[in-house]
């Protein structure tokens, strides 16, 4: 794929500096009157740290194969691998909230499907996200209780003070997505627009058919790429978890683990590629409190080199590694059909 290989050849320097920045703010953000006692640091664990930062590639792989069933798609082991590193390390260039996706739908074009239910599955994947994160942060509040957390009471105070200027643009964008669907000059328009595209109309007949067969039969492929990921968030939740028993650190792990999805829940709203300095600020911001001062960096600095730039190096290596035999298994398997 193009895109990928234009990504791949400029990412080692953006990762090689984002690593200096992170190492840096580490350093800036760590109180240096008290050192930390490295006597403590365990490799075993960090080794441990580095395996969990690549386990998430199986979940999401094990995800799109359910789907690939359900839709009747055989993808390869190693095109599964491809398709799931590629939408991580594709997502370095774009703001969380959008990610590495339009990749992982081009990709899954080129593994036979139809590009409206390449469309489904993607959008699908970002479906399933948001019913994990609805259902895990009750769980959460309840067992958590994080009212003083400080990142908690900045979201409170900023919509005390903005709450009605939030209500009033939601209601304003849900006005005029609602007047130019049931103006007849819109709908003249768009239908004149589509009209002039079979390839459009096609995608859009497509795109429906699929959605319509998962509503109707996908609920058990659902539940099973549902249980995938809980499994992926899960595992990157343990990341930070096993970075600061790394440190030897006297922590409340139980509480830290489970107040984790505020950080990256915050890092949707910033459109920056990675949700670079929103995933610092954040971090600090959730973790200040319940981390001594002299880890706080150090910390940091770990979960971010895992979750992050230590991924996207090893993914790196693995889409140089195998782009010839990933092309030479989609040549295969579309011969065979």
């Amino acid at each position: 794929m193009p895109g990928i290989n234009k990504i791949l050849r400029r990412l080692i320097p953006l990762v090689c500096i984002g690593v200096v920045i992170n190492l840096g703010f580490s350093w800036y953000t760590t109180d240096r009157g008290k050192l930390l006692d490295w006597s403590e640091f365990s490799g075993v664990y960090l080794l441990v740290a580095a395996g969990l930062s690549m386990l998430p590639w199986f979940w999401h792989a094990l995800r799109i194969a359910i789907w690939s069933r359900f839709f009747g798609v055989k993808i390869a082991p190693l095109n599964l691998l491809r398709i799931v590193v590629a939408t991580d390390v594709g997502g370095v260039v774009a703001p969380v909230v959008v990610g590495g996706t339009p990749f992982k739908m081009g990709m899954l074009v080129q593994e036979g499907y139809q590009p409206g239910r390449a469309a489904t599955l993607t959008l699908l994947g970002q479906f399933e996200e948001a019913v994990f994160f609805l259902s895990f942060m009750p769980v959460s509040l309840i067992l958590i209780r994080p009212w003083e957390n400080p990142l908690w009471r900045r979201v409170g105070v900023f919509i005390q003070e903005h709450g009605l200027w939030l209500l009033l643009g939601a209601g304003l964008l849900f006005g005029l997505v609602y007047f130019l669907r049931r103006a007849p000059f819109s709908r003249k328009f768009f239908r004149g627009h589509i009209n002039r595209s079979e390839h459009l109309q096609m995608l859009v007949a497509d795109f429906r058919h699929a959605f319509r067969l998962v509503y109707h039969k996908g609920r058990k492929p659902f539940l099973l790429s549902m249980l995938a990921i809980t499994g992926q968030w899960l595992t990157r939740f343990a990341i930070l978890i096993t970075i600061l028993l790394a440190l030897g650190l006297d922590v409340d792990y139980f509480r830290i683990f489970f107040l984790q999805w505020m950080v990256f829940v915050a890092m949707l709203f910033v459109p920056t590629p990675g949700g670079t300095g929103a995933a610092e600020a954040a971090f600090l911001l959730v973790f200040s409190a319940l981390i001594p001062r002299a880890a706080i960096g150090p910390a940091m600095a770990g979960w971010r080199l895992m979750t992050y730039y230590f991924m996207l190096i090893v993914g790196v290596v693995i889409l140089f590694g195998t782009e010839k035999r990933g092309a030479a298994k989609r040549q295969l398997q579309m011969e065979m059909k």
